[in-house]
C-alpha cells in the first residue's frame, strides 16, 4: 500500500505529503542507527528542510526517494562527526599545551586593563575622546573624522595624541 498523495492535475505526488506521512517510519530509519532520539528529530527536520526546498515533485517512487535522501543525510552526518572527532582527537594529541588558556588571574588582568582605559577616556575632553573611539576603535581615517566635526586632518591628530599620552600616563602609574 502506497501512501501517496497526488497532486490536484494527477501527476506526480507531493513529495512533502509523503513526507510527512512517513515521518514515523523515517524517525524510527534514523532511531535505529544512531540511538539518539534528539539526533534523530534533528534529521528528520533536515529532511524536511531538504524536502521543502525542492519543487516537492517526484516521479517514480516517492518513499524509495525519501529513504535514499534520508541514508544521504545520515552518511554525510556520520562523515561530519568522523572528521569533528579526528579533529578533536589531532588537537588534543599535538601537544595543545602551548595554546593560552583563559585563566582567572588573566582575565581580572584584563578586565582590571579594560576598566583603567574607560576610565582614563571619561576624564578626556568630550571631542578627544570622541574623536578617539572614532579612529581606535570604530577605525575611521583620520581625514574622514576631520570632515565629520569640521577641523582639519593635523587637530584629529593632536586629539589622538591626546589621548594616547594620557592612556600611556595611566598605564605608567599602574605599573
Amino acid at each position: 500500500m502506497r501512501l501517496v498523495r497526488s497532486d490536484p492535475a494527477g501527476g506526480t505526488p507531493d513529495l512533502l505529503a509523503v513526507l510527512r506521512q512517513m515521518r514515523p517510519a523515517l524517525l524510527a530509519f534514523f532511531l535505529r542507527r544512531l540511538h539518539d532520539r534528539t539526533l534523530a528529530e534533528d534529521l528528520v527536520q533536515d529532511m524536511f528542510v531538504r524536502i521543502s526546498g525542492m519543487d516537492g515533485r517526484v516521479a517514480g517512487n516517492p518513499e524509495g526517494y525519501i529513504f535514499q535522501t534520508a541514508a544521504n543525510l545520515l552518511r554525510d552526518h556520520v562523515r561530519r562527526e568522523a572528521t569533528r572527532v579526528r579533529y578533536i582527537q589531532s588537537w588534543a594529541e599535538d601537544g595543545s599545551a602551548d595554546v593560552d588558556t583563559f585563566d582567572a588571574e588573566r582575565l581580572l588582568t584584563a578586565r582590571q586593563s579594560v576598566g583603567c582605559v574607560a576610565t582614563t577616556l571619561a576624564t578626556l575632553p568630550d571631542r578627544t575622546r570622541q574623536i578617539f573611539i572614532l579612529y581606535r576603535l570604530e577605525n575611521l581615517q583620520r581625514k574622514a573624522i576631520a570632515a565629520a566635526f569640521g577641523i582639519s586632518v593635523s587637530a584629529v591628530e593632536k586629539h589622538i595624541a591626546k589621548a594616547m599620552q594620557a592612556l600611556l600616563a595611566n598605564a605608567e602609574e599602574r605599573r
